[in-house]
C-alpha cells in the first residue's frame, strides 16, 4: 500500500518576505499565504504527516517570481531524497490559460500513482502525535467516503458538498480524470458560476461522500495560516507534538475559515 502525497506550491509576490498575512498583496482578497518556506520546511511538515508509510512526494510549483537557484537545488534534493519515484515539477505561470490553477493541481495528481491520494495546497500543515492513528483512521473512513478532508470544528458542519484542495485523501480509483475534465472545462455545472476543481470533485463524488472530520487537536491538526512569519515551519517541525499543539491554539496566526 503506497501514498502518493501531491503538494502544489506557488513563488507569488511576497514568497521572500520574513512576514505575510492572508490577503496582504491580493487587495484584501483572501488567497492564502505564501513563503519560500513552503517549498522546503512546508514540504517536510506534510510528509512527516505521513511517516511510517510508504509515500511518494509530488511538489508542483506554480512559478510565478523565479526561485533562486541554491534554494531550487535544495527542493530538488529534498523532494528526491524520498524515493519512490518521488519528483518537483516547475512551471512558469499562465495566467492567460483557461482555469489554470485546476490544471496544475489536476498534473499534480495524474502523477501520483500510490493506492491512495492525499492533495495539500502549500500553505497547509499537518500535525499528528507519534501515537496517533489518524492517518489509518481515514483509510477506514474511505471505505464509506470518498473524500476526507481537513478537519472541521465542531461547532461546524461536519459533511460539505465540495473536496477542498487544502487537504482531501482518497483512494486513487475515485479519481475519474476524463470526467473531472469534462465538468470543469467541456460542459461546467449547472447553476454554479465558475466552478473549481474541489467542486467538480464533490460533485462526482455525490452527496454525502464528502466527510470533514470532527478536529482532534490531542491527535492530529490540520490548518491553515492567517499569517505566516519565516522560519515558523522549522521550529514546529522539530518540537514534540503536545508543544505545537499549545502553540497552535494560543499563537493567533491560524485560520480555520477556509
Amino acid at each position: 500500500m503506497k501514498i502518493s502525497v501531491c503538494i502544489n506550491c506557488d513563488t507569488r509576490n511576497g514568497f521572500n518576505n520574513d512576514s505575510i498575512s492572508v490577503g496582504e498583496f491580493e487587495n484584501g482578497q483572501p488567497n492564502g499565504t505564501r513563503s519560500a518556506d513552503f517549498l522546503t520546511d512546508g514540504v517536510i511538515n506534510k510528509m512527516n504527516f505521513f511517516r511510517g508509510y510508504n509515500t511518494q512526494c509530488i511538489l508542483y510549483i506554480d512559478q510565478h517570481l523565479p526561485i533562486p537557484d541554491k534554494l531550487f537545488m535544495e527542493v530538488i534534493e529534498l523532494v528526491k531524497s524520498y524515493g519512490n519515484n518521488s519528483k518537483v515539477i516547475c512551471k512558469p505561470h499562465d495566467r492567460t490559460q483557461h482555469k489554470w490553477n485546476d490544471k496544475i493541481y489536476l498534473e499534480a495528481l495524474k502523477l501520483a500513482d500510490g493506492d491512495y491520494i492525499v492533495h495539500f495546497d502549500n500553505d497547509n500543515n499537518a500535525f499528528r502525535a507519534n501515537e496517533s492513528d489518524i492517518v489509518d483512521a481515514y483509510m477506514d473512513l474511505l471505505e464509506n467516503f470518498k473524500f476526507i478532508c481537513q478537519p472541521s470544528h465542531p461547532l461546524q458542519q461536519e459533511k460539505w458538498y465540495w473536496a477542498s484542495t487544502q487537504f482531501f485523501i482518497c483512494k486513487r480509483e475515485t479519481l475519474d480524470f476524463e470526467e473531472i475534465e469534462k465538468l470543469l472545462y467541456i460542459n461546467p455545472i449547472k447553476g454554479m458560476n465558475n466552478p473549481c476543481l474541489e467542486h467538480t470533485l464533490g460533485l462526482l463524488a455525490g452527496e454525502g461522500n464528502v466527510l470533514y472530520p470532527t478536529r482532534d487537536n490531542d491527535e492530529y491538526m490540520i490548518f491553515c495560516w492567517w499569517k505566516y512569519e519565516s522560519g515558523l515551519l522549522k521550529k514546529l517541525n522539530e518540537m514534540p507534538y503536545n508543544e505545537i499543539r499549545d502553540f497552535i491554539l494560543n499563537c493567533g496566526l491560524t485560520s480555520t475559515s477556509w
